[in-house]
């Protein structure tokens, strides 16, 4: 009798799972205090670390990433190198592949539809981009990109085609807008991804670029965006602000910071001995378009910044509201409840610009009012790049370019302190 020694290995390695790996197809397995996921794919066993840290969360995220792996495997739809593209086994796996039924498909054999919903769950399941990127792709998806490139084989996508595509895509009306062209060269960044990862998943090539001879479409000028009020208005919006509202939009003047980062802000937050606040979270979107407290727009948002006097006296009003109300957030509604954009913009904003009798801007120009204002007076770009939560300065010199000629050279904030200082003391 001849007994098959890699099947008999595989039943072992079953049989010893248990736990979070119990009655499931591979393993999580802890390696030097790193996650990794233990696996059988083309009867060879594979090991492959997750780069994340062993602990119970980081082992229950990469659990659910396997049973997708094995999901795939099991349809015959797995790509080693898209999931796993820095293994040294990568180009290996990828030859393999090239040999199996079903995977020389040309460009021609290929929808689109077939496999942009297919990258879609699987850049998902990667968990690399943020749900608020998830809900921006799926929207272009949706909207845009399947209904017009749907039909179509990978290669039947061109330049010649991408034009017809804006052509077709300034038709569509949806809340009787007009696609601007920063949409379209938004829709751009997925569809490209998708045609790159085609070519990577059915091994056709770098020749294949459906993008060649393909420009850009202009956008509108940031500096256009700009439109910020001056001291004046902003003393004179601050002014008919009904009295809960007043220390949100205070500090919403004098701190420059992304109203999800705002709205997100905690009493924990606050280190009241070192004068600090920390930003680490955002009010965001999640992949179906609802609110949820997530992580801030990237990496250098995440920041601890100095509080000036008047963004402290501006916290201190709140913190006594917050604690009255006994809300979650720092910044809430008059009845302790989390913040929503529409309602602070529509309930409050829009009538306290009406009031004032100042042309309505989006509230998003308090920021845009920080920026300007603290240029102006000569703060130093790289301070005022740190409180935007910029990565570097060329953001503040690119958009604000116009507004440092009047630059003194001050390092440290103060003018903008006493700016402030001047404009909410007298409403005291």
């Amino acid at each position: 009798m001849t007994i098959n020694i890699e099947n008999r290995n595989r039943q072992s390695y079953q049989a010893r799972k248990s736990g979070v790996n119990k009655n499931r197809q591979g393993s999580v397995r802890k390696i030097n205090n790193k996650v990794y996921v233990d696996f059988y794919y083309l009867d060879e066993r594979i090991r492959e670390p997750s780069g994340l840290i062993w602990n119970q969360t980081n082992m229950k995220i990469v659990r659910a990433q396997l049973d997708s792996i094995t999901v795939a495997i099991d349809k015959g739809t797995f790509n080693f190198a898209t999931v796993f593209p820095k293994s040294k086994k990568a180009v290996y796996f990828s030859q393999r592949e090239s040999m199996l039924p079903g995977r020389d498909l040309q460009p021609d054999n290929v929808l689109f539809k077939d496999y942009a919903w297919e990258w879609y769950q699987i850049l998902k399941d990667s968990r690399r981009v943020t749900e608020r990127t998830l809900l921006g792709y799926k929207s272009h998806l949706t909207l845009y990109l399947v209904p017009f490139f749907g039909e179509r084989s990978f290669d039947g996508i061109n330049a010649g085609v991408l034009d017809e595509f804006v052509s077709w895509a300034r038709r569509q009306r949806f809340k009787n807008k007009t696609i601007s062209n920063k949409t379209i060269n938004k829709c751009m960044v997925p569809l490209k991804m998708i045609c790159k990862r085609a070519s990577i998943r059915y091994n056709w090539g770098r020749m294949y670029d459906p993008f060649f001879a393909y420009t850009k479409l202009g956008e509108e000028d940031h500096t256009a965006q700009v439109n910020p009020f001056d001291i004046k208005e902003q003393k004179l919006i601050i002014s008919v602000l009904p009295k809960h509202w007043k220390p949100y939009f205070q500090f919403a003047f004098c701190s420059g910071l992304r109203q999800g980062e705002q709205m997100a802000l905690k009493l924990k937050d606050i280190d009241w001995s070192k004068n600090t606040i920390q930003i680490s979270r955002a009010m965001t979107l999640d992949e179906q378009g609802l609110r949820v407290e997530g992580k801030t727009k990237n990496k250098y948002s995440r920041r601890t910044l100095q509080l000036l006097p008047v963004m402290k006296e501006a916290l201190l009003k709140q913190k006594k509201i917050c604690e009255m109300l006994e809300s979650k957030y720092l910044f809430c509604t008059t009845t302790g409840e989390q913040l929503n954009h529409a309602n602070l913009s529509n309930r409050v904003w829009r009538p306290a610009l009406k009031n004032a009798d100042i042309q309505y801007r989006p509230m998003i120009q308090t920021r845009h009012s920080f920026a300007t204002t603290a240029l102006s007076l000569g703060e130093n770009p790289l301070w005022i790049a740190h409180i935007m939560g910029h990565r570097d300065t060329d953001m503040i010199i690119k958009v604000y370019t116009k507004y440092l000629k009047n630059a003194v050279n001050n390092h440290d904030g103060k003018a903008l302190n006493q700016i402030y200082s001047d404009a909410i003391s007298s409403h005291e």
